[in-house]
């Protein structure tokens, strides 16, 4: 009878210390899995916060800066999209990504806008570059033709739709204004942007 009732304390014992023990490792299970949402959030936030600053989002304060004086082109680009249907995908240029595209300094530009579809599919560009300087501007039309012809060399044996809107595209000049187009409503984009640049 004594065996059998140490033997019972022993069990329940046995029984409370493994639940002890299970217990501190949920506990601690959980804490890791806590720790690693935070730093996955955590990472997140920092990803989104270096893709809107380094591709081509703006910070708060580029933001309002934009906002606090709306440039000659950013209104004509602004009047583009409320009369032009263009891609969902479409994300306007800031000065980062003018430069990682295309290679074309703000020392170079005195005003810009703009978008590029970044689904991977369409090559849909809308590019409007007001230049400084007369040599600013033969420069910023041949980095808009090398980015023309990169485009061109990709896309002609993928897809003809994408090929005939690049091959009616064309790099233009109007005084210190340069433009390129690549979109099937091109002409319509064009025109919106002669009629509204100043002479």
């Amino acid at each position: 009878m004594k065996k059998l009732f140490l033997g019972l304390i022993a069990g329940a014992m046995i029984i409370s210390l493994c639940a002890c023990s299970n217990s501190g490792k949920t506990e601690s299970k959980a804490e890791d899995t806590q720790s690693s949402a935070a730093a996955v959030t955590d990472d997140s936030a920092a990803d989104a916060s270096q893709t809107d600053t380094s591709e081509g989002g703006e910070s708060a304060a580029d933001a309002s800066s934009a906002d606090s004086e709306e440039s000659e082109l950013k209104t004509i680009y602004a009047k583009v999209k409320k009369e032009v249907t263009l891609p969902e995908e479409m994300s306007d240029f800031t000065e980062k990504r003018l430069e990682r595209v295309l290679g074309v300094t703000s020392e170079q530009m005195e005003d810009f806008a703009g978008g590029i579809c970044t689904d991977g599919v369409k090559q849909d560009q809308i590019i409007y570059i007001k230049a400084k300087t007369d040599a600013d501007v033969a420069d910023i039309q041949e980095k808009l033709q090398n980015n023309w012809e990169a485009i061109y060399n990709v896309i002609q044996n993928y897809d003809p739709k994408q090929k005939a809107n690049i091959e009616n595209a064309k790099v233009e000049t109007n005084g210190m204004y340069v433009s390129l187009v690549i979109s099937p409503d091109a002409d319509q984009i064009k025109k919106i942007f002669s009629d509204n640049i100043s002479a």
